[in-house]
């Protein structure tokens, strides 16, 4: 086997073995291709992801996009080191507290029905369907898109934008029209959520954009800026994590026809399904930290100001954390887990996010007497930094 190089599309098709190979030999290994040190164990990920001091954020946004940033202008929240990023944070988590996100249920039911019913009106009651196309992209863009207060019926660019935007990452090994693409999806966010704002000045609404912008943190309002930011910012975590989550989970369900049957005879596992996808396969594979003194992490000098690159994906899998980690186990429960970070960034949309996670498999399983991918061959994205199918095939009949 090959060493680990997240460009290499072998490596995202599959990067757990590498992960086993980084943490029994190199825990922390420096990566040519990306110039930064890649941190493999759980114990390590954890130091990394709750030491800002020596584990800075504040370059994670230009690590991922590079010049693709659609608001250089100023660092988003999730490139803000406390207790900077605290008040801004505070602001926009109150919409994702466990109270609010359980009001959003009925709401997000009827998204997830709604798409199952236009599946059934395409495609018949019986036959096959592209999940990722019909499915898992559209319901968390729909409803984020309600929750934030952007056009609704625009989820499938916003998807379009989303990808593109998370894809630069990899931007050193793409060809120029690739380039190009990203190029433009950055410049379509950007215009579209100025256009947005201009609106929501106006004529605020029910929703969490108008609330950013009439909102005060420590006596003044936030910048224009800084509205674009968080926008932007909450479409991309909304749409991509959740998307992935949805895809992810039904791609194990040829694999795992055993857990499917127990979610049919007990919809109460389904959140114990959740959690488990999240560890074995996560929808996000790593972070971006720099440090901001010289250190040593596992044994290894990193300098000052080198890219750090905590593998979330590779801690959810290390076997000083769980017993036989590389399998998936519907009953395991896992009480930690790196998927949505770890520390003073761990991700605000969580509840979200497994709410709809939740609420889709069930709705789904309770409709479709059969949904498994018509193959063992999945399509993988082209990006590192997320990991989700591209397209999943499936067989589907309804119950």
């Amino acid at each position: 086997m090959s060493s680990y190089d997240p460009l290499n599309p072998a490596v995202t098709a599959d990067p757990y073995p590498y992960y086993t190979q980084l943490r029994n030999e190199e825990p922390v290994s420096w990566i040519p291709s990306l110039q930064g040190f890649t941190v493999a164990r759980w114990e390590d990920v954890t130091r990394c992801l709750t030491d800002p001091k020596v584990y800075s954020s504040s370059k994670f946004w230009p690590a991922l996009l590079g010049e693709y940033d659609p608001v250089p202008e100023g660092p988003p929240m999730i490139s803000m080191d406390p207790p900077g990023h605290v008040p801004i944070r505070k602001l926009s988590g109150k919409i994702f507290v466990p109270s609010r996100v359980n009001a959003l249920q009925d709401k997000v039911t009827r998204i997830a029905n709604t798409l199952i019913d236009d599946i059934i009106a395409r495609n018949g009651t019986e036959g096959e369907f592209d999940y990722v196309h019909e499915f898992s992209s559209l319901f968390p863009a729909s409803v984020i898109s309600e929750v934030l207060g952007v056009d609704v019926e625009r989820r499938v660019e916003f998807k379009h934008w989303v990808d593109d935007l998370l894809s630069a990452g990899g931007r050193a090994s793409f060809p120029p029209e690739r380039l190009a693409q990203i190029e433009r999806s950055s410049r379509d966010i950007r215009a579209y959520f100025e256009e947005i704002y201009d609106r929501r000045k106006a004529q605020p609404g029910d929703d969490l954009l108008s609330g950013f912008i009439h909102a005060e943190v420590n006596g003044e309002t936030l910048t224009r800026i800084e509205v674009l930011n968080l926008g932007i910012l909450l479409l991309l975590g909304g749409v991509e994590t959740t998307a992935n989550l949805l895809a992810i989970t039904c791609s194990q369900f040829r694999r795992y026809p055993e857990v499917v049957e127990a979610i049919r005879a007990d919809p109460n596992k389904t959140g114990a399904l959740i959690e488990e996808v999240l560890r074995y396969d996560s929808p996000v594979q790593m972070l971006f930290r720099h440090t901001t003194q010289d250190t040593i992490l596992a044994g290894t000098r990193i300098p000052e100001g080198a890219l750090v690159m905590p593998l979330l994906g590779s801690a959810n899998r290390d076997p000083g954390k769980y017993r036989n980690a590389d399998q998936l186990e519907l009953d395991r429960n896992p009480k930690e887990i790196m998927s949505f970070g770890y520390g003073p960034h761990f991700c605000l949309g969580q509840y979200l996010s497994r709410m709809e996670a939740r609420t889709a498999i069930n709705l789904l399983l309770q409709r479709f007497g059969t949904l498994v991918p018509v193959s063992d061959e999945v399509q993988w994205t082209d990006t590192y930094f997320a990991r989700g199918p591209k397209t999943l095939p499936v067989r589907f009949k309804v119950q």
